[in-house]
């Protein structure tokens, strides 16, 4: 396999070609993580690596351990079973949330993702607060956010939610999928491209390892969804690197019940652009658009320039970060 079917670069290759030991080191991409190991695709064909000594030692946190959509350097020798990771390369970009639970953890989740497709289902799973979210969350990685409304084909109300997804969006592109009739999939073309990575994210039940299926990739679990509450089952459990047949590298990933945002100032500034634009023409620059007098951001949802629901949506994941800011 040629390293550009991988996503290599000549971003990367600046990079390895710089390293003094390079001649010792096997560049491999991350395609699996697996307890205490890893499967990873290289020149050499498939791998299994493990982190090596020294770099476990030197991880002090879980953003310096490999993650799917990794390149890493590896020894080139062959006894072992599994080959020791050296190093991990830099990172072009880096999707992360806050771990579950009370303590301030990054939590990793793809590495030098190309575009990322945020899915939401057009049944019980519809939620514009979560879809701030993840977008919240994706806006300062430097990867390029999709959003994905599938399911069309259980939604009376598809053209309506488009638009009202559009209009929490900011401009990011918003395509409707119907995995049934395959409605829809022609507009993933400009990004499900040779070399290009796509990372999928979402709650359980999303469909996203439907989605992947469609596309040509090898076969994932799927499963049933409440119909009450659009919830899913946890079909995929690891995160995987597939490869189409047109060459574009898809991650899938284990549906998220929670999705906070780490340390994503930029990111929430850049989601709430409009709400922050129209805040500097409030009376107090600490305006809290809550109680205070002479608040535009209250006077433009009063005029339907900003629906309230959104309002208290930034209210509240505003409150969310500074406290989290606060702890660390």
């Amino acid at each position: 396999m040629e390293m550009q079917e991988l996503g290599w670069d000549s971003w990367f290759e600046n990079i390895y070609k710089n390293d003094s030991n390079r001649e010792k080191l096997l560049p491999a991409r991350i395609t699996a993580e697996y307890a205490g190991c890893y499967g990873a695709e290289s020149i050499r064909g498939s791998l299994l690596l493990s982190l090596s000594g020294k770099l476990r030692h030197k991880s002090a946190s879980s953003k310096e351990i490999p993650v799917v959509g990794d390149w890493v350097l590896v020894s080139k020798k062959i006894s072992a079973d599994k080959l020791p990771i050296i190093r991990i390369l830099p990172r072009k970009t880096l999707i992360a949330r806050k771990a579950a639970g009370k303590a301030n953890l990054m939590q990793p989740i793809a590495a030098n993702a190309d575009y990322v497709f945020i899915v939401q289902g057009l049944d019980a799973n519809y939620n514009i607060k979560r879809l701030d979210r993840y977008l919240t969350a994706v806006k300062n990685t430097g990867v390029k956010p999709v959003i994905i409304l599938n399911k069309a084909d259980l939604c009376h109300e598809c053209q309506s939610r488009k638009k009202e997804t559009e209009a929490a969006a900011g401009g990011v592109p918003v395509l409707v999928l119907d995995s049934i009739s395959h409605k829809g999939y022609d507009s993933l073309a400009p990004y499900i491209m040779a070399g290009k990575t796509i990372a999928f994210i979402g709650s359980s039940g999303v469909g996203k390892s439907t989605i992947i299926n469609e596309l040509g990739a090898e076969k994932q679990k799927t499963g049933p969804v409440k119909a009450k509450d659009g919830k899913g089952m946890h079909t995929t459990t690891t995160r995987r690197l597939l490869k189409l047949k047109n060459g574009a590298l898809l991650v899938d990933t284990p549906g998220m019940k929670e999705f906070a945002a780490w340390d994503a100032a930029d990111g929430f500034s850049e989601n709430f652009a409009d709400i922050e634009n129209i805040a500097l023409k409030c009376k107090f620059t600490n305006c809290k658009h809550i109680t205070e007098p002479e608040c535009a951001v209250k006077e433009a949802v009063r005029q339907g320039i900003i629906s309230a629901s959104r309002l208290e949506n930034y209210i509240k994941l505003k409150e969310e970060l500074k406290k989290r800011k606060k702890n660390w």
